[in-house]
């Protein structure tokens, strides 16, 4: 009995030990939160413009396209409190910020905590990456494990770059997400059924997030208000069929969301979301642009928004 005790004892410390060793590759690997944080800590005294978000403006907003001093510090399902959270991080080097990109759309003011969400491990990466304290050190948001599937992903993806002698990055050095290529062809029938999928998952289930968010949208406001920082407020464009299916009482929400926003904190608004600029290709899905699209609304932005 004592020498099974003994084993499994020498088998547990050597699972856990090479857990640990796979926690430490995991954390090594490059991701677009590391990649933002390790920016802003080095230039966040450079930077003008600000794009905070979700994905639908990582992926939309190229800040090369735009001009000088333009940084985007979005990221998929980042929502209005960690927007917040990361202006408060960085809020000793952001001594030039003069302009605030913020989008309201008809995901990120309807989505519950990031915690409470589909995409909860997300919070993981504040906690590690960006040192945000919201968790404690003990938490399952302080180890990358804790999501055993996406752990085991990244494990594997890191062997494979390194059989290969390849790396993959997220962001571009500017912190857009550069990964949503063009399609070769447009599809419209696969982007229709997307599309019913897309309104299926982002509509509304709890109306009382609407709240939580608007709590933190305000946040963003004072916050820019006491800093005195230009608040631009935009909704990116969608693809027009998904849009016909959203939930129209949700579409008035995120208006009236807007309206009383921008009218509070002085702020300038621009709807993107039917644009007829944009179609086919210009989309990777029915939410989001493509690398195409990408260049194309940052274009559009920087001729909206000279100031940026």
């Amino acid at each position: 009995m004592k020498r099974f005790l003994k084993y499994s004892a020498i088998i547990v410390a050597i699972i856990i030990l090479l857990l640990g060793c796979c926690e430490i590759i995991v954390r090594h690997i490059p991701n677009s939160y590391t990649e933002k944080n390790d920016w802003m800590m080095r230039h966040g005294s450079s930077v003008r413009t600000l794009i905070t978000g979700n994905s639908h403006t990582y992926y939309a907003i190229k800040p090369d396209a735009i001009g000088d001093s333009v940084f985007n510090i979005a990221n998929v399902s980042q929502n209005p409190e960690y927007d917040y959270l990361l202006l408060t991080k960085f809020e000793p080097r952001l001594t030039n910020l003069k302009n605030l990109i913020v989008i309201i759309d008809e995901d990120n003011i309807f989505e519950p905590p990031l915690e409470d969400n589909k995409e909860w491990f997300r919070a993981i990466y504040y906690k590690i990456y960006y040192g945000i304290d919201k968790h404690g050190d003990f938490s399952k948001y302080n180890f990358e494990i804790s999501n055993f599937p996406r752990f085991t992903l990244k494990i594997q993806k890191s062997f494979n770059n390194l059989l290969t002698n390849s790396s993959s990055h997220d962001c571009d050095s500017l912190g857009w997400g550069c990964i949503f290529t063009a399609p070769e062809r447009f599809d419209s029938t696969e982007m229709t059924n997307k599309a019913i999928s897309t309104e299926e998952s982002h509509h509304c289930q709890n109306w009382d997030n609407v709240d939580y968010n608007v709590q933190y949208l305000n946040k963003i406001g004072e916050w820019c208000k006491h800093h005195n920082v230009n608040i631009i407020v935009i909704t990116t464009p969608m693809w027009r069929e998904y849009v016909d299916m959203i939930d129209s009482r949700q579409l008035t929400v995120m208006y009236d969301v807007i309206n009383t926003f921008t009218r509070k904190y002085n702020a300038t608004y621009k709807d993107y979301l039917r644009d007829p600029r944009f179609m086919g290709r210009d989309f990777r899905d029915p939410d989001h642009l493509s690398d195409l699209g990408a260049e194309k609304f940052s274009q559009i932005l920087k001729q909206d928004f000279p100031e940026l």
